[in-house]
């Protein structure tokens, strides 16, 4: 059965993620700035999948001082920190979301039309995919899927509304 997942915003793992980027500050010898912390909660309130330029937009709402140099530095070292992990779905522009926690792993469908991004999980399709490796004399260790299709119904799709 595929399961599509969407991002849960709770306070504990807010926090969770708050503590991990300070350690790796720490470990920089740098400090948890209150820029910083505005990006990150911007970030963490953005749901799955964001850009800098639309973090950008909506730090500025808190801290019009934050640029978005500012943003794309803290952006790589949340990257850098593992807790965000970059993507690029076929264009310039790169997308963040949150590392998988736990082992956890998830693909990606995404809209032609609208850019909409769907994250799935299928366990058939993963152990068709190790089928297909040791078929072919490889032990899968890792994979990224990215599928790219159009929308079904034009009155689902967000393009209508770009």
């Amino acid at each position: 059965m595929t399961t599509s997942r969407r991002s849960v915003d709770s306070q504990p793992k807010r926090a969770h993620l708050h503590k991990i980027f300070e350690k790796y500050l720490l470990q920089l010898g740098l400090r948890q700035t209150r820029q910083r912390k505005i990006i990150l909660d911007a970030v963490l309130s953005s749901g799955r999948h964001v850009d800098a330029e639309t973090i950008s937009n909506e730090v500025k709402k808190i801290d019009s001082s934050i640029g978005l140099a500012t943003v794309y530095r803290t952006l790589k070292m949340m990257t850098d920190s593992q807790i965000l992990v970059e993507r690029r779905f076929g264009g310039d522009r790169a997308s963040f979301e949150f590392a998988d926690e736990g082992g956890e792993h998830h693909d990606h469908l995404i809209c032609n039309q609208c850019g909409e991004i769907v994250e799935f999980f299928d366990p058939d399709l993963e152990s068709q995919q190790e089928l297909v490796a040791r078929n072919l004399g490889f032990k899968l260790k890792t994979h990224k899927m990215e599928l790219f299709a159009d929308c079904l119904s034009s009155d689902n799709c967000k393009r209508k509304n770009l």
